[in-house]
């Protein structure tokens, strides 16, 4: 009975260092790979590593300004609603007031 529980036991040992073995493949496999389309990647760019920059510099500065633009505009658009909302309350108020005189006269 012990020599089968540890023949058993050796297949495991086998399954789980063949598993391994074939994840350490894996990843050498996508760590190549990865590697290779980043190089072919720089091999082909269309443009020098200077101006690609540049590009996406002005990219994010465009982005950061229509950003501020959009804050500035929603900034306004609420001071806008807030001052509509202050006449509304202020109508609503003398309209409550207004009934509450004429129920105790």
């Amino acid at each position: 009975m012990m020599c089968e529980n540890s023949d058993s036991n050796f297949k495991n040992d086998r399954q789980y260092k063949s598993t391994g073995k074939n994840l350490l493949g894996m990843l050498i496999v996508i760590s190549v790979s990865v590697f290779s389309g980043f190089i072919l990647g720089l091999l082909f760019a269309p443009r020098s590593g200077l101006k690609t920059r540049k590009i996406i510099n002005e990219k994010l500065k465009d982005v950061i300004d229509r950003g501020k633009f959009t804050i500035c505009e929603a900034k306004v658009m609420g001071e806008e609603l807030l001052e509509k909302s202050k006449e509304k309350v202020g109508k609503v108020s003398s309209m409550i007031k207004g009934m509450t005189k004429s129920d105790t006269d």
